[in-house]
């Protein structure tokens, strides 16, 4: 510990941290550094200003099991408000940064200086390969120091921008280039996104959440002098006036007049100020936006609605056409990314759906950003129904959110509207409503089929397939065609049980025709079953060759019949046609044998449902991607 008295105001001062070259003095602002024994002068600099950040110099806490203290205290401003980061020192020796941002804290270790980079190669959305890890760039801005209190690492320089690029990269990693005025190599910290609770700091240690003036929640509009009521006036830096449409800046502690806007031609369908619980945690609408992007020369309007929950930050609900998505904010380093073909995000790919130009046409409300209309934006869209990857991406920085299409009844039951409308068309992350359908279908075609083929198996198994009559019938040569002459009566031959027949009839055809009427008669009953099978074949040469058509032989089947003796009467009909040939044929019964007819059938109408399923679930499909505008 080094004691001594500031030589500007004279008030005492003290080092504690070890890593510390300079110190804050707390009565006049003069920043003292140690020179040898002695204490030295380093100019002024601002005075901190209260924000809504909890914490403060002195606390204490634990990351990695290794206890902190912080011990200094910047802010920064780009000109659109102060942010603070707040220099801590680890028991071990150690030291590192927290930094904070819309509610999340990164603790940020000083990992030395990389050579090589340089800040004009880095835009956001692009990789960087650094200490053997994959970054994506989020955004590259800069800042000066504005005020400052406590102990730090190096003096400071409240005249000089300081460049930086942020970047992210998987399960909240996080790193930081320091490029000083640009003219160096930067130095790099790297550490990762925590929750307030993860930093280990006892809640007596932390200070109470201040609030901008009273006087910001109850403001009204420098314009119009409507009344509005901020509800984060802590975190926003930009208010749209719902009655004038006049944009006013916040990020000064009091309201500015940037611009008049637009109107809405319709109010907020989710009024400013609602609650509605989603995802179990209560929201409060607080801002609203209208975008669009044009597209052949068509515009593609749709509404974007600014949730706000005191410890859990900010989401959005977007509304296009009737149909609503619920956003997270997502670091871009747990995306993997291949542009214009897909997204992979906790093992699942997204598809690539579109990629326009999106412009902010309206705002009312509350914003954590300078939101301004005219705005554009790069947005891209990655989907796998019911969830999306969404990507907004400008000059200085890109922001990813993760999507999830809700139905319109869970958001009037979320906010208790009235109405919200109907949905028109098909949103892209949309889920497939015949989707589950075509799956039940599938799956019970599937075991339908297993349940016919065991069927089929257990009739082949338990089928006889007995030759009850085999003969071969020579017609006299003077008979007729049809007559009587060219009738034939077989042996007697008895079923033994009931069963089918199948019955198979060939004959010594050559550029001839035959027909065989059949006729079994149980001669216990007098029953007759008939049958009939034209046979024919042909065959020639010709200028490309050989040809044939028909056949000498085919088969039929024949209903069950029941036990008993029977008899085959059979008449043929045929060419007239000098050789012996043509009147020759053969009969062959074969009784109980399988028949695959009925197999078929089945398996045709069984394929109809399944065909239907999927004939409907791909036209929804079809109809979804014929709105993207990345697919031939």
């Amino acid at each position: 510990m080094s004691q001594g008295r500031c030589p500007s105001c004279g008030a005492d001062v003290e080092f504690t941290a070890g890593s510390a070259q300079v110190v804050v003095c707390g009565h006049c602002q003069t920043v003292v550094a140690r020179k040898g024994a002695d204490f030295e002068s380093h100019g002024k600099i601002g005075r901190v200003v209260v924000t809504d950040s909890p914490l403060q110099l002195g606390a204490e806490g634990r990351y990695a099991r290794t206890a902190f203290q912080v011990v200094g205290h910047l802010q920064k401003d780009h000109g659109a408000g102060p942010w603070d980061e707040w220099y801590v020192e680890f028991s071990d020796g150690r030291t590192a940064w927290v930094s904070e941002s819309e509610g999340a804290f990164h603790l940020l270790l000083e990992a030395g200086v990389e050579e090589g980079v340089s800040l004009s190669d880095l835009h956001p959305g692009e990789r960087l390969r650094l200490r053997n890890r994959v970054w994506v760039v989020e955004e590259r801005g800069h800042g000066k120091v504005v005020a400052a209190e406590g102990q730090l690492p190096s003096d400071v320089d409240p005249t000089q921008d300081s460049y930086y690029v942020d970047a992210t990269g998987s399960k909240g990693a996080f790193v930081t280039l320091d490029f000083g005025t640009r003219n160096k190599d930067p130095e790099v910290f790297i550490g990762e996104r925590l929750k307030l609770e993860q930093l280990g700091i006892p809640a007596e240690q932390l200070r109470p959440r201040a609030r901008r003036k009273v006087d910001l929640q109850q403001a009204r509009c420098t314009e119009c002098n409507g009344p509005l009521e901020l509800r984060a006036p802590d975190k926003s830096l930009r208010v749209g006036c719902p009655f004038c449409g006049a944009l006013l800046d916040v990020s000064k502690g009091k309201l500015s007049f940037l611009r008049l806007l637009e109107k809405p031609d319709h109010a907020p369908i989710i009024p400013l100020g609602a609650k509605g619980t989603l995802k179990n945690t209560e929201w409060m609408c607080i801002g609203f936006l209208v975008r669009s992007c044009t597209v052949e020369g068509v515009r593609y309007p749709w509404e974007e609605y600014l949730l706000f929950h005191k410890s859990k930050g900010f989401v959005w609900l977007m509304l296009s056409n009737g149909h609503w998505v619920f956003l997270e904010p997502l670091a871009a380093g747990d995306v993997e990314l291949s542009p214009l073909s897909s997204a992979y995000f906790e093992g699942r790919r997204y598809k690539a759906f579109q990629n326009v130009h999106a412009v902010t046409e309206n705002v009312q409300g509350e914003f954590y950003w300078e939101v301004t209309a005219g705005e554009y934006a790069e947005a891209a869209e990655y989907v796998s129904p019911p969830y999306s990857i969404n990507v907004d991406a400008t000059e200085d920085e890109v922001t990813y959110t993760y999507g999830e299409y809700l139905q319109p009844e869970v958001v009037k039951e979320a906010f208790k509207l009235k109405e919200v409308g109907p949905t028109y068309g098909i949103l892209p992350s949309q889920p497939n409503p015949y989707a589950a359908g075509m799956r039940s279908t599938m799956l019970w075609s599937f075991l339908w089929l297993l349940g016919l083929l065991v069927l089929s198996g257990i009739f082949s198994v338990n089928s006889r397939e007995e030759v009850v009559l085999q003969e071969n019938v020579t017609v006299p040569a003077d008979a007729a065609s049809g007559t009587p002459a060219a009738m034939k009566f077989s042996a007697p031959f008895e079923l033994t049980k009931r069963g089918n027949m199948k019955v198979e009839v060939a004959a010594g055809l050559s550029n001839a025709w035959m027909g065989v009427q059949g006729d079994l008669v149980n001669q216990e009953t007098g029953d007759v079953v008939s049958f009939y099978q034209e046979l024919s074949y042909y065959q020639g040469n010709d200028s490309d060759g050989f040809w044939s058509e028909g056949s000498p032989s085919d088969s039929l089947y024949l209903s069950a019949l029941p036990a008993g003796k029977y008899v085959l009467r059979t008449t043929a009909a045929f060419d007239a046609s000098p050789r012996p040939s043509v009147r020759n044929y053969s009969v062959k019964l074969v009784h109980d044998t399988p028949n695959g007819t009925w197999l078929c059938v089945a398996l045709v109408l069984m394929l109809l449902a399944p065909v239907f399923a999927f004939v409907r679930s791909h036209g929804f499909e079809t109809r979804r991607w014929a709105d993207s505008n990345l697919t031939e």
